[in-house]
């Protein structure tokens, strides 16, 4: 898939389809500065739309820091997973706690990690599944970030998504 600024990445399935209808990465103008791919996108019952999970690709180049790539990127994510960072149990009142950001400097560069809770409708509750943010900077001149659900893999399948995106980066 084409990365804004220049050069090609392989997204791995089931992400590396563009849906057929607009996301919140091509309504928010997110997709001129980062290539997001969604997981499973479609549209619920109640008619918004929603996703699985989502990888964003950045060029370094075009991003002061991993941080500002992350905000950037997040402005792509469905309305389940942009509020999955907010810790369970509160009233909305603008204030609410979120689960910390976690930065580190990794074996390869810069990583962010956040826990989430993707709160999900079933047929007969409403439930949080587990997953999390993680992104990686500078991994072979592309910033990476990957939201996934612990059902899917969790850390060690995003891990494994960036090196593998970073890996077939071609400029």
């Amino acid at each position: 898939m084409h990365v804004p600024g220049g050069g090609s990445a392989l997204i791995a399935e089931p992400y590396n389809r563009k849906p057929s209808y607009p996301t919140y990465a091509r309504g928010r103008g997110i997709d001129d500065r980062v290539l997001v791919a969604y997981r499973n996108w479609r549209s619920t019952m109640s008619g918004h739309p929603e996703c699985d999970g989502m990888i964003a690709v950045g060029r370094v180049d075009r991003f002061e820091s991993l941080l500002d790539f992350v905000r950037t990127a997040r402005g792509g994510l469905s309305i389940q997973w942009s509020d999955a960072d907010r810790i369970e149990g509160q009233k909305w009142t603008g204030h609410e706690k979120r689960y910390p950001t976690e930065e580190r400097t990794g074996p390869a560069g810069p990583e962010m990690i956040q826990l989430l809770a993707v709160h999900r409708v079933g047929w007969f509750d409403v439930y949080d599944d587990p997953g999390l943010m993680y992104a990686a900077g500078n991994r072979n001149d592309l910033n990476i970030a990957a939201w996934i659900t612990n059902r899917q893999g969790g850390a060690r399948r995003a891990q494994h998504l960036v090196n593998r995106i970073a890996a077939s980066f071609q400029r």
